[in-house]
């Protein structure tokens, strides 16, 4: 995103998905992405630097399902 200014983008992330949105009196931009199911969107965090933006999410942790042995 060469030319936004930091302070101009907004990040997103609910459910599957990420937004990016960036607007100003000369351009608008907005994509969405699909993520993978398995991503913890709690964890989102975003960096930007000389033009590029970085979004970085960590894995969801699988927790084990309780085993009941059934008779």
């Amino acid at each position: 995103m060469p030319g936004v200014g930091k302070d101009k983008i907004k990040v997103n992330a609910y459910g599957n998905m990420v937004e990016v949105k960036s607007e100003d009196p000369q351009r608008k931009y907005r994509r969405t992405i699909e993520i993978p199911s398995e991503t913890d969107i709690e964890t989102a965090k975003s960096n930007y630097n000389n033009g590029i933006l970085e979004i970085t999410f960590k894995k969801k942790e699988h927790t084990k399902g309780k085993t009941i042995k059934v008779e």
